[in-house]
């Protein structure tokens, strides 16, 4: 049996495999940046009643401060530790080793293109990176919430919302900076971004507010696609210009329907032959596939290998 990790901010997932098919998954809480020794915290989710494995493959979103540590310690349950991160974990789910880009989309963002070659864009973290993520939109939209609440803009409803969902706005920084989950936090406020942006395309419930689209946080949406389209055109740079490009996307944030229409349209301009399509599975089934491999493999420049 091996076991497959797929370990995001805002939650992390543990599946007991066999011959690269999940068996049983484990639903637990996720890594935070500020979470002290990040190694430590997958060896404490993790936990040690699994007895002997095959291989442990781990496809993370957060940077390890001792990766070494970490495969040692799992070594002491399992023959071999593949340390890698998510986006690897989710492209081999998406196209079970074959060509395409695929976009992991939730609190961060990153697209991993392989073709003629192996190209990884954007998923440089909360400081300087993941733009379009659910956490650079709810990072502008309490931008545009403060501006309200302090006078150098017209409250509206960002402002409104963001005192309904955070309290007093007043003593928020207070509380956010301090609190070890902050990022999952403000990417948590996305969801309210987006559903003041609107979806014109949607027929709205009888009980939902018919109000016009929040203009400030519209914009927000529209550029988010914009920086979603634009990672996915970078990362296919690696693929055969003339041939069709498969792309496929996982996470939580392009379930929202205005989104993902905009991030399909703006992608349809920057990568005309680009073709969506479903992943044929997703990070965790992609860590299973790559436990279960035995010859190289074509992510190997991106994966931490560790035997005994």
């Amino acid at each position: 049996m091996d076991l497959a990790i797929d370990g995001g901010q805002t939650g992390l997932r543990i599946g007991l495999a066999e011959s690269g098919r999940i068996r049983e998954i484990r639903e637990l809480p996720g890594l935070s940046y500020a979470e002290g020794s990040p190694a430590e915290a997958v060896l404490e989710r993790i936990g040690t009643g699994w007895g002997p494995l095959g291989t442990v493959c781990l496809g993370l979103t957060t940077i390890l401060d001792d990766p070494g540590k970490l495969a040692t310690r799992l070594l002491s349950m399992a023959r071999r530790v593949l340390i890698t991160t998510d986006v690897v974990t989710s492209h081999a789910g998406a196209f079970a080793g074959g060509d395409g880009v695929v976009l992991a989309a939730g609190t961060g963002a990153i697209a991993l293109g392989v073709g003629d070659g192996i190209r990884q864009v954007d998923g440089w973290g909360y400081l300087y990176g993941d733009a379009g993520s659910g956490f650079w939109i709810g990072r502008r939209g309490l931008d545009a919430a403060f501006r309200g609440f302090d006078g150098r803009a017209e409250p509206g409803p960002l402002t409104e919302r963001a005192q309904a969902v955070f309290g007093d706005l007043a003593g928020l920084p207070g509380r956010l900076y301090l609190a070890p989950d902050a990022v999952a936090r403000i990417a948590r406020f996305a969801v309210h971004v987006l559903e003041l942006a609107g979806d014109s395309g949607r027929v709205l419930e009888p009980a939902e507010d018919r109000s016009r689209p929040d203009p400030t946080a519209r914009a927000i949406a529209e550029e988010a696609a914009r920086e979603l389209a634009g990672t996915v055109a970078a990362a296919a740079r690696c693929l055969t210009k003339e041939a069709a490009v498969p792309v496929a996307w996982t996470g939580r944030l392009l379930r929202d329907p205005g989104l993902r229409a905009g991030f399909e349209a703006e992608l349809a301009r920057l990568l005309p032959q680009a073709t969506l399509r479903p992943p044929a599975g997703d990070s965790l089934a992609g860590a299973a596939l790559l436990a279960a491999s035995t010859g190289p493999s074509r992510y190997e420049t991106m994966i931490r290998t560790a035997e005994r």
